[in-house]
């Protein structure tokens, strides 16, 4: 009788395994090295943070950041360190109206 594999490890692989949109993709930094514990983009080590938010909020943050051409997490860095700025929409309206 015919060893039985156990296929059902490799199914949840393939499954979970996607290709990554270009936002997702790490920035290529030619000729440097990603090291462990170094900085790379900025000045500091990123910290793993946990956010939570509604559906309707991760979609607008995930168009966001497909505009922007960048990850999440990297919008919320730009955004953190005022590289992007935010506007109320009632400002927004306000001085559209003017």
């Amino acid at each position: 009788m015919p060893k039985e594999t156990n296929n059902n490890c490799s199914k949840a692989k393939n499954q979970k395994l996607r290709l990554r949109e270009p936002r997702e993709k790490k920035i290529s930094r030619k000729g440097l090295k990603s090291m462990r514990g170094q900085p790379e983009a900025y000045d500091e080590l990123k910290k793993i943070v946990s956010v939570s938010l509604t559906p309707t909020a991760l979609a607008g943050i995930d168009k966001i950041s497909r505009d922007y051409k960048i990850s999440r997490s990297e919008l919320l860095e730009r955004i953190g360190r005022s590289i992007i700025q935010i506007k109320d929409r009632d400002d927004w309206a306000n001085q559209s109206q003017s």
